[in-house]
Order: structure tokens, then C-alpha cells, then sequence
């Protein structure tokens, strides 16, 4: 008799073996519990089925000496309940309670897939900011991929994918998970991501969870499906290009006509100038935004206690822009000198010890005569600000060598995938 599928197990049903593989573990966080309470399994059998199974925390220890992940095992006398209750991992009615009472026994079954991603579709990411809030797993084409940087104390890393219909979706990689992708040669390559979480924020995006994993390329059947998808989808750069494009002196008419006021343009320029008698980064309170002052080897608020939080970094670059037209004031922001040195602030100016704000690092005054594709605003006062820079180039997506394909992820689970 063959084992009982996974997609056949429902609530309250008596246990009966599966046969399985562990693709991942991670224990959950949840902001407004005070500690974490479960210890999740991904688990999925030889038809691709996935189905999560749950432990008490305080029992990993004894898990962890029977369960290996990308192992195969025969499982029993586990208790069938409801799907978890909140961000569950899987769209899955039930998932496994398991005590010591429940067996993991060792099986050499080859044959059963050691990958498992069920692609979601931008309509299906609205619905997901609701109870019990599923975790989405994501396919796309790399545009853009940040550099390190840190958020109240916590490091992130942003990921621009544009997927098979041309939406554009950021996704942040917070903590370890930011050193989970390998930013050298991947712009146009497909990026698969599990585990994420929708959020909304002047747009739909996707931030990691503490089980989310990412491949590039990843070996998924369909793969070459995918690539060619993306061959035809044109590079968000030349998209955003096309948007309000204009000149530096159709730009300056409109200010003297007073008719750029709260105006949102795209401008191939160059920086010529770089204003060196004002700073070129400040400092401010995580908390209240305010400024902070520096403090012999850290940053202090006036009102706020951030010993324990750290500063927040913020580029403000005042220079001169100048395209075959003419030539403008502007101040470059925070993400938009950030995508054209290609370094947070903070580690500028930490890491890198450029701690005087008065003192221009080369890294700051190199950038003159690069030619960028920049977003900038028309502010009440008529400034120019510089709120995001890219490279005005086309790309090819890179089509994968099908005998050698490359792999990002972390853990060591989801080297294949299910569509």
C-alpha cells in the first residue's frame, strides 16, 4: 500500500506514515509574542506536496538529534490540527503537531524532490496583508540590488525584481538574510525567493521572514520558461526612462513659468560640480528623527536614549547636474548618491572613516562626470532634489548554462523548485 500523501492529510485525521524530506527548519518570530513558542518543519513528498510540521521550542534540542534538514524520513504518530494560525509558510488546511511521541524514521527514498516553491502572482499579494497572512514565495528578473544598510540598528539589503507582467516589486532582505545573495554579475538573472512577507508601504513589497531562503536561477524544471519570459520584458530602467522625461532647460523654463511646482521627473544628466563648502552626509535619532551628535565613537539624541540603536546615516549632497541643454543646483538623497557609490552611508562613514562631514571622501567626489538616469522633484521652493539614480543602459538577461547553474541561498534547502 503507498504512503499517504501530504496533500491528502486534514484536520483530526488519525496519523498515517509519509514519506518525506525536511527541505528547512526555523523557528518563527512574531513581534507581539514576547518569545517564540514553535519550532517549524517544511516537509514535502515525492508528488511535490508541501505541508509544515510544528514542535514546541523547547523540545528543539531533541529534534535537532533526530531531524537533519534535506534528509528523508518516514513520519508517524504526529497529530493532524489546522494550518497554523498566523503566516503559515504553506497554503496547506492542516499541518503536523509532533511531540517525542512522534516518529522520524530514516529513509533513503532518492527520489523525492529536495525543493518546493509555489510562485504567487501579483493579484495574490493584496489578499495575503490579512489574517492568517500567508507567506508568499516570489519569481522575478534582478533590476537592482542594494548595498548594504542599516535601519534602526538592523542591517537590510533591497532587491528590485520585475516579474512576468512587468509589475515591479521590492523586496528587503533583513539581518542574515542580506548576506544571502552575492550582488557581483546578477542584474537580468531570475531570482527565486520563499517565505516572504507582503507588506504595503506607497506600494505592495515583500520583506524576508526568519525562514525565507533565494536562489538565482534556480534549477527549477521551467527554468528556461522563465528566462525567456524575461528576455522580452523590458529593463525597469528604459520604463522609468520614458517617464516624464526631460531636459535640464525644459526643466528650468518650467520653473520660471511656475509650472513645475511639486513636479516628478526622470533626467539623463551628469554630476559637474559638487558643492564641497556644505556637508555631504548628517546624522539623525532613530527615534524621533531628530538630529544626532556625535559622541566621541557613537551618536547621541538630545531627547532620546539610543545607546542600544544605531544612528541613522543619511547621504545630502549638494551639487551641480548638467545635461547637453543646460546646467541646475540639486541635492542628492539619501537612496539616490547610495545607488551611485554603491555604499550605505553608514559604512562610509563608519566603516570606511569618513566621519567628518565637512571632509569629502574620493569615493563622494569620483562620481563627477557619470552619466545617470536621475529621478528627481521639484520641490515647493523650486529645489531640486535627487531622489534616485540609475544607470541608463540595457541589459540581456543572462540565459543559464542548463550543465552549470548557479545557486544563492541559505540554508542548504530549496536547490530545486516546484511551480
Amino acid at each position: 500500500m503507498p504512503p499517504k500523501r501530504v496533500s491528502q492529510v486534514r484536520p483530526e485525521d488519525p496519523p498515517e506514515p509519509l514519506e518525506v524530506r525536511v527541505l528547512k527548519r526555523w523557528i518563527p518570530y512574531f513581534k507581539s509574542k514576547e518569545k517564540m513558542t514553535d519550532l517549524c518543519y517544511l516537509l514535502v513528498d515525492i508528488h511535490g506536496d508541501a505541508v509544515e510540521a510544528v514542535a514546541d521550542v523547547t523540545k528543539a534540542e531533541y529534534f535537532d538529534s533526530i531531524i537533519d534538514v534535506q534528509h528523508c524520513y518516514t513520519v508517524d504518530k504526529y497529530v493532524s490540527s489546522p494550518q497554523r494560525q498566523y503566516m503559515p509558510s504553506v497554503p496547506h488546511v492542516a499541518s503536523l503537531k509532533t511531540g517525542k511521541r512522534a516518529t522520524f524514521t530514516p529513509s533513503l527514498d532518492k527520489d523525492i524532490p529536495n525543493y518546493h516553491y509555489n510562485f504567487a502572482t501579483y493579484d495574490d499579494l493584496t489578499p495575503r496583508m490579512n489574517p492568517p497572512k500567508l507567506l508568499t514565495d516570489y519569481i522575478g528578473r534582478i533590476e537592482k540590488v542594494s548595498p548594504i544598510m542599516f535601519r534602526t540598528g538592523k542591517k537590510l539589503r533591497k532587491i528590485i525584481i520585475q516579474d512576468e507582467r512587468s509589475n515591479e516589486i521590492e523586496i528587503t532582505l533583513w539581518d542574515e538574510k542580506a548576506d544571502m545573495i552575492q550582488t557581483e554579475d546578477i542584474i537580468g538573472k531570475v531570482f527565486a525567493v520563499t517565505a516572504t512577507m507582503v507588506t504595503y508601504f506607497n506600494k505592495l513589497q515583500l520583506e524576508s521572514t526568519t525562514s525565507t531562503t533565494i536562489a538565482i536561477n534556480p534549477p527549477i524544471p521551467d527554468l528556461q520558461t522563465y528566462v525567456n519570459r524575461f528576455q522580452e520584458l523590458v529593463p525597469l530602467a528604459e520604463q522609468h526612462a520614458s517617464l516624464n522625461q526631460i531636459t535640464i532647460a525644459e526643466l528650468k523654463t518650467k520653473i520660471d513659468n511656475k509650472t513645475a511646482q511639486q513636479g516628478h521627473y526622470t533626467c539623463t544628466a551628469r554630476i559637474t560640480e559638487i558643492d564641497e563648502l556644505r556637508t555631504w552626509f548628517y546624522v539623525k535619532c532613530p527615534k524621533c528623527g531628530n538630529k544626532a551628535y556625535p559622541e566621541k565613537d557613537h551618536f547621541v539624541c538630545l531627547d532620546d536614549d539610543i545607546e542600544e540603536e544605531e544612528a541613522l546615516f543619511m547621504y545630502c549632497l549638494n551639487a551641480k547636474i548638467t545635461d547637453n541643454t543646460d546646467s541646475i543646483e540639486a541635492v542628492f538623497y539619501n537612496e539616490a548618491l547610495n545607488d551611485i557609490v554603491n555604499i550605505s552611508c553608514r559604512d562610509m562613514v563608519i566603516d570606511l572613516g569618513n566621519r567628518n562631514p565637512k571632509v569629502f571622501p574620493n569615493k563622494i567626489t569620483s562620481i563627477k562626470g557619470e552619466t545617470k538616469l536621475l529621478h528627481i522633484a521639484v520641490k515647493g521652493n523650486n529645489n531640486i532634489a535627487v531622489n534616485k539614480a540609475e544607470n541608463p543602459r540595457t541589459f540581456q538577461p543572462a540565459t543559464p548554462d542548463p550543465k552549470k547553474r548557479t545557486l544563492a541561498q541559505l540554508p542548504d534547502s530549496d536547490k530545486k523548485a516546484k511551480h
